[in-house]
């Protein structure tokens, strides 16, 4: 217990760190970061180093150690400086929230490839065709790479979970701070209003963080992403970090999950709103941070090339497996790409499918299904609960809330942007874990923001209103996880406990097997933690290639 809590805390220093030496290196001194952005580009810029290192070396223990204490020594050297500095709300949020990270059961796919991926990255360097040896292996997001970069001594893999419990620490400090920094100004407004409803139902709706995945941790950013976008647009000028930072979060959502490139649309719409958009362009191009953009895009080409001969997987155009000999099929793509539209489209699950899947997912042909099988099911309970935020927030401010409506042309083209968003989600890919828990969540509470005036008196009653609706989602989040911990204490299926207060790891049973001198670890069925090349089909070829080994199918 105290190693692993131990742990937890060194971490958010490291990270801290490295996002504060993030921040001095490709931004202006004069900018302003509230703690939990830098907390986000630590984890950034860390998963930059894990693409980067990962061409070279494995992300053993004496690899990550360097990087661990290299993060420790930038913020103890910032934390001197007094440039680095952690406030109450921080230690207070971070305390209420810690019940979470008490992980028994992960999410569904991590024994499958999330963690197989990690450890594979902890115990080789780059591979290629690593897309062969199993279907979970086709699937690459950056976090996959942060997660083995805290492959650390005494600790092993038992920070994995942690991280997207950082993601969700981060992202509540970030709008936390930013909330009390507008009752400081004793300014209440819509985008206030905005940030206090992200932070109450991020923190009461996404409570489960073995439930994360990289869907969810994508979409906690990409709330960021939106507030920060609708604080620009209200900016009498944006500048040049403003945009930068904007491009940072995008940059970074794409490398974590490739569907996030549709919020490209927000940054899009503030370039031409801004009346300088081609001296900020010019400037963005000459700028350091555009080079490091540069890298990161040059570097998740790469390791996606690697993998599947895809620049990204498993978009048919994208694919080249004439040019890469380890490339997957277009066959197959094309199949696992209709697959996920299906998928998504309720077409298809672990006991039923539709007979003519490709039909079904032309046009509107899967609406009627997708009502009765999704929305009712999955949509309407998430509905159900923002709404009930909503009145739980009208209710509480009410005496600083007067119902009227507002048109705000600025904070429209936000909107417009989102719009955009949902439409080519809902028709594409229409599934709230394929990012539409934030994009429906901003649509409703920017609409809902706007059928109030703001009245500004009594700042103290309004902070205190805030702290109660606050301490209510903290109530909510600590009572569902204190319940989760107790059923999953007493859950017979697996001795999910019997490691606490780590996360449970199956004993997987494997074969070892040599194909072409290259040891592999033949499995059953899951990974979950087996040595790394695990695979279950054996019917593969081995051969190396200036060093590199490539993984091909017979």
């Amino acid at each position: 217990m105290i190693v692993f809590i131990s742990s937890i805390l060194l971490s958010i220093l490291t990270i801290l760190g490295f996002g504060k030496f993030f921040q001095k290196f490709f931004f202006s001194k004069d900018i302003f970061f509230n703690i939990g952005l830098v907390g986000i580009f630590g984890l950034f810029f860390l998963s930059f180093i894990s693409y980067l290192t990962h061409l070279f070396f494995p992300h053993n223990y004496l690899h990550n150690s360097i990087i661990f204490i290299i993060g420790l020594v930038l913020f103890f050297y910032f934390h001197k400086k007094e440039q680095i500095k952690i406030n109450k709300n921080f230690y207070i949020i971070l305390l209420c929230l810690f019940v979470g990270v008490f992980i028994a059961k992960s999410h569904d796919d991590f024994p499958y490839y999330h963690l197989s991926n990690a450890i594979h990255f902890t115990q080789n360097k780059l591979e290629l065709g690593l897309g062969n040896l199993n279907h979970g292996f086709k699937h690459h997001s950056s976090l996959f790479y942060l997660y083995s970069i805290f492959y650390l001594p005494f600790i092993d893999y038992y920070l994995f979970n942690v991280l997207n419990f950082l993601f969700l620490l981060f992202t509540s400090i970030f709008l936390f701070d930013f909330i009390e920094n507008d009752f400081l100004k004793h300014r209440f407004n819509k985008n206030t209003l905005i940030k206090i409803v992200f932070l109450i139902l991020c923190i009461s709706i996404f409570n489960r963080i073995g439930a994360y995945g990289a869907d969810i941790t994508g979409q906690l950013l990409s709330i960021i992403l939106i507030c920060l976008s609708l604080d620009l647009i209200e900016k009498k000028e944006i500048k040049l970090n403003d945009i930068s930072i904007i491009i940072t979060l995008l940059v970074y959502l794409i490398t974590i999950k490739t569907y996030f490139v549709l919020y490209a649309i927000l940054p899009i719409l503030l370039f031409f709103y801004t009346k300088n958009n081609i001296g900020i362009l010019k400037k963005l191009i000459i700028s350091k941070i555009f080079v490091f953009f540069i890298l990161t895009g040059f570097l998740f080409v790469v390791i996606n090339i690697s993998a599947t001969g895809c620049v990204i997987y498993p978009v048919p155009v994208l694919c080249f497996p004439n040019y890469f000999s380890w490339g997957i099929p277009l066959s197959t793509v094309n199949y696992m790409s209709d697959w996920y539209e299906i998928w998504s489209k309720a077409g298809a699950g672990p006991d039923f499918r539709e007979k003519d899947p490709v039909v079904y997912i032309q046009k509107l042909n899967w609406l009627d299904n997708w009502i009765n099988r999704y929305f009712f099911t999955k949509v309407s309970d998430f509905l159900f609960s923002i709404f009930i935020g909503y009145f739980i927030v009208y209710f509480i401010f009410k005496k600083n809330l007067k119902i009227k409506f507002q048109y705000n042309s600025k904070e429209n083209i936000i909107l417009f942007g989102l719009f955009l968003i949902f439409i080519i989600w809902f028709y594409k890919f229409p599934s709230l874990r394929y990012g539409g828990y934030a994009i429906v969540l901003s649509i409703f509470t920017i609409i809902f923001s706007k059928f109030f005036s703001y009245s500004n008196f009594q700042f103290n009653n309004i902070r205190k209103n805030f702290l109660i609706i606050f301490s209510l989602s903290i109530f909510i989040f600590v009572s569902k996880n204190l319940l989760r911990i107790n059923k999953e204490f007493h859950y017979s299926a697996v001795d999910n406990f019997k490691s606490f207060p780590l996360f449970y790891v199956k004993d997987v049973e494997f074969d070892r097997i040599k194909i072409n001198d290259e040891e592999v670890y033949k499995v059953e069925g899951m990974c979950w933690a087996t040595p790394s090349p695990c695979l279950r089909n054996i019917n593969k070829k081995i051969i190396k290639i200036k060093n590199y080994r490539v993984y091909l199918d017979n």
